[in-house]
Formats: C-alpha cells, sequence, structure tokens
C-alpha cells in the first residue's frame, strides 16, 4: 500500500527517485495524479488557479477555501480512482508571497482526505517532487 495508507499526507520523494518513485508507488491510471509547480504560485489566487486546473475542477468552483474542500471531497464522484495524488514541485516557493495561507492549505487538504479515507476509503496523498 502507498505510504499514505499509514498516516501520512505529504511525502517527500526528492531524495529516492521523484517521478519514478511516485509512478511505482501510485501507478496511472489507477491513481489520478495532479500536478502543480510552487514556483509558480506564490499567493491563494494562484494557488486556486493551479489547483482548479490540475483537478480539472468544475467551472462554477468558487476559489475560497471551502470550495477547495468541496471539490476535494467530491474528486471520487467527479474522477473516479483509487486514491488521488497532488505532486508539488518547488514546495518551499509555494505561496511564497503569503506564507500565512500555508497553513490553511494544509488544514483543508489534510480535511479532504480524512473525508476521502473515511467515506470513500481511498487515499489522498501529496507529493514534494
Amino acid at each position: 500500500m502507498p505510504a499514505s495508507g499509514n498516516g501520512e499526507l505529504f511525502l517527500d520523494l526528492r531524495q529516492t527517485g521523484g517521478a519514478e518513485e511516485m509512478a511505482r508507488l501510485f501507478p496511472p491510471p489507477a491513481y489520478f495524479t495532479a500536478r502543480i509547480d510552487g514556483a509558480l504560485i506564490s499567493d491563494k489566487a494562484a494557488l486556486m488557479r493551479a489547483l482548479a486546473a490540475a483537478f480539472s475542477f468544475p467551472a462554477y468552483f468558487g476559489g475560497n477555501w471551502d470550495a477547495l474542500l468541496d471539490c476535494l471531497r467530491s474528486l471520487p464522484e467527479e474522477i473516479p480512482a483509487k486514491g488521488y495524488v497532488l505532486a508539488v514541485k518547488n514546495p518551499e516557493l509555494l505561496l511564497g508571497s503569503a506564507p500565512g495561507e500555508r497553513d490553511v492549505f494544509n488544514g483543508v487538504v489534510a480535511d479532504a482526505r480524512f473525508f476521502l479515507a473515511d467515506n470513500f476509503k481511498v487515499p489522498f496523498t501529496i507529493i514534494i517532487i
């Protein structure tokens, strides 16, 4: 079982083969993988746009934390998969001009992860590449 099965939300693969290791742990197409680049995401608005594109959120996505949580919780209904991965490149730059938003983002994805595990029995993991 992938690392997310043992309680980890974040998995750092920078030292263990990155994309190759990610594909081994979370093989497509069974797992849906969304990718974002922290170097291109300096604030909350940019994060919302990047996540909406990466996960193909519906056009009515509101671009706020509540809407993000709702869309992440709905992933199994919109994109059926064995599990979900958010691969983040340049994580140290993510939300660089809004560092206070990182904790909020972490809380939202943690809430979504628990919801998906409890209600759909699927993992949600953030991979650092």
